[in-house]
């Protein structure tokens, strides 16, 4: 049911709209001796992470103006209305500072998973050799785990994913057929 929940967009969008709702409305009756300052994060953090970062940053300004308010309502007594301007101004920046970082890192854990897909999902078609291989200095087959020689072809196959094709280096055509003319720096 929860993690349904946290998957359903317009239920979270609800959900933290109600909490902003509710932390204020408690902000209020509690007075101006105690401060709810922390808990306005909750529902921030929440769009910031399951939603987006522009609804994380409408949460930041209405946490804000919920808070500038209710100080307004409680009649706090500051010597001048600019300290409600400059109180609200600083609640606002933390709490946009909040919401830009939860979305950057969540934004940065996505493309990690994604990255992190990919990396296993091209090491599950890597199949790699490794130690030493006994080759045939003579005829160039391999020797196995079970001690048998085979072609190096066979054994590279059944080892990897690799599929061979059979051609002739210069080298060797000029060996084999000296009178086949090819200028080629391959």
């Amino acid at each position: 049911m929860i993690a349904h929940m946290f998957k359903s967009r317009p239920v979270l969008i609800i959900v933290s709209l109600s909490l902003i709702t509710v932390i204020g409305i408690l902000d209020n009756i509690t007075g101006v001796e105690l401060n709810f300052f922390v808990f306005y994060y909750i529902p921030i953090a929440i769009t910031a992470w399951y939603i987006n970062r522009k609804w994380a940053l409408f949460n930041s300004i209405l946490s804000a103006l919920t808070w500038t308010t209710i100080d307004i309502l409680s009649q706090h007594n500051y010597s001048h209305w600019s300290f409600f301007i400059w109180n609200g101004g600083i609640r606002l920046i933390s709490f946009i500072t909040l919401a830009i970082g939860l979305s950057i890192i969540k934004h940065f854990l996505d493309v990690e998973k994604v990255l992190t897909r990919r990396l296993n999902a091209t090491l599950e078609e890597i199949k790699i050799l490794k130690g030493f291989l006994p080759i045939c200095a003579s005829c160039k087959n391999i020797r196995n785990d079970q001690g048998y020689w085979e072609k190096i072809e066979q054994y590279i196959s059944n080892h990897s994913e690799a599929e061979f094709t059979h051609t002739l280096c210069p080298d060797c055509i000029k060996k084999l057929y000296p009178d086949i003319n090819i200028s080629s720096d391959k």
